[in-house]
């Protein structure tokens, strides 16, 4: 089976969707559309605390990574790192095991923001950028977190469109007015803008923002899946991969991390990654729906934070 064509930005979406690289599909082909112009990066992948030494990926500490992704329909770098956090997904990978779990929250949760008090934890961005969103999810779940990724809409629909689509399986029928999905259960084959609208919808969901943010997992995992299978089948463009990828990429890391992250990825089976999100109940606060994350969430916070792997699923 011949090996699909990928576009530079598309395993950095990929893979750093799930944490586990950030690398590119193919070697020298074009950039996404706009991105050799644009002020902004495709992406954003950075260590969550400066001056840190980055996890040994063949050790025995769990790493763990925060997704973020912007609500800023700009493609000015500023815009999007202090844009609202329309996704949150915090990233637990155990490199003993071999797995790696999810852990989704709903971006209207109500929680703690130091200097601005109770609001809601997309509003973390907005106030301290990527690392504000660090600071709160590490104050929430106790967890320190190595690095974080930051992508938006406008990116996210680029580098999908660059991938050439991708496979995930669609949950239940689909037909919102406002994400504007629509689909019929089962594996589809989405383009950038499917992708986009099925992780935006939350009008579908059987639990309204949980639901959504259950389906923002699906996606990574997806993405995962997708690697994985192109990079059974050519093992040897992964070199090519995290170089060509690099140049739409802003990055701390060093390139032996890359490639360091890049095989830990390729090792993880797609099968071997949980999907969660933090149980609650939505409410009102003032005049705002919220939702009040449940404290049975502390059990999986506790549970990801010991070894990176939240049990029962």
């Amino acid at each position: 089976m011949r090996v699909k064509r990928r576009r530079p930005t598309s395993v950095f979406l990929a893979l750093s969707a799930l944490s586990l690289g950030l690398i590119a599909w193919s070697g020298p082909v074009a950039a996404p559309a706009g991105a050799q112009n644009s002020p902004a990066p495709a992406l954003t992948l950075k260590k969550a605390h400066r001056g840190e030494s980055f996890p040994d990926f063949r050790g025995k500490k769990p790493i763990f990574v925060l997704i973020l992704g912007s609500d800023s329909r700009s493609k000015q770098p500023e815009a999007i790192a202090h844009g609202r956090a329309d996704v949150i997904e915090l990233v637990g990978i155990n490199p003993v095991q071999k797995k790696a779990s999810i852990l989704g929250f709903p971006r209207d949760s109500w929680v703690n923001i130091p200097g601005h008090g109770m609001n809601k934890i997309n509003d973390a961005m907005y106030y301290g950028g990527p690392e504000g969103a660090v600071n709160v999810i590490e104050d929430l779940t106790g967890i320190q977190i190595d690095y974080y990724a930051l992508s938006s809409f406008y990116w996210f629909r680029e580098m999908v469109r660059d991938l050439g689509g991708v496979d995930v399986v669609v949950p239940y029928d689909m037909s919102d007015s406002y994400s504007k999905a629509r689909f019929k259960a089962g594996k589809r084959h989405l383009n950038g803008k499917q992708a986009l609208a099925f992780t935006r919808n939350r009008h579908d969901p059987p639990n309204g923002d949980f639901g959504r943010s259950y389906n923002c997992g699906t996606m990574l995992i997806s993405f995962l899946k997708d690697f994985q299978e192109d990079f059974k089948q050519n093992p040897g463009l992964m070199l090519d991969w995290i170089g060509a990828g690099n140049r739409y990429t802003r990055t701390d890391l060093a390139f032996d991390e890359l490639v360091d992250f890049a095989f830990l990825g390729s090792e993880i089976p797609a099968k071997k990654v949980n999907n969660f999100v933090v149980p609650g109940s939505t409410g009102m606060e003032g005049s705002e729906s919220v939702v009040h994350i449940s404290p049975s969430a502390n059990a999986m916070y506790a549970d990801m934070r010991a070894d990176g792997i939240i049990k029962g699923g």
